[in-house]
């Protein structure tokens, strides 16, 4: 009788293995982790392991920093939703709120292109009198809403 012995790869990588996979730093790993955007990994010896679906996970949050997805997002996008909701239901949701914003801030930013391209017209002798000549045509609250 012959005895096999068969030995699979293991698919288990540290964090240096994960960031060099994944392309997302190492200490971005560990702060999402700290913070619960990722889950704990299990340790070894109190070393991180990791299986090879963690570099899908970070796959999907760099899709979602690409999309403009702050962390909060994030991790609702991973754990905010019940159980049985499916992915595509959960980007509609979050690109809707997403495209919400981008157009309020996009909105401002044509405002504030106006308000520069009329600053940089200024013929204004003092500084001051910037401020007497504009005034009257700046919005009350200024900042992000």
């Amino acid at each position: 009788m012959v005895k096999l012995e068969v030995r699979f790869k293991s698919s288990i990588m540290t964090i240096g293995k994960l960031a060099e996979q994944s392309g997302v730093p190492a200490s971005t790993i560990r702060y999402w982790e700290r913070i619960g955007v990722l889950p704990q990994p299990a340790r070894v010896s109190h070393r991180r392991r990791y299986s090879a679906e963690a570099v899908h996970r970070l796959g999907v949050l760099r899709l979602a920093q690409a999309c403009g997805f702050h962390l909060p997002e994030m991790r609702q996008l991973l754990h905010g939703f019940g159980e049985g909701i499916g992915p595509s239901k959960r980007w509609q949701e979050l690109a809707r709120r997403k495209q919400v914003e981008l157009n309020s801030r996009m909105a401002q930013l044509l405002a504030m292109r106006r308000l520069l391209d009329r600053v940089a017209q200024c013929r204004c002798p003092d500084l001051l009198d910037c401020g007497r000549r504009f005034a009257e045509k700046m919005p009350k609250r200024l900042g992000r809403n």
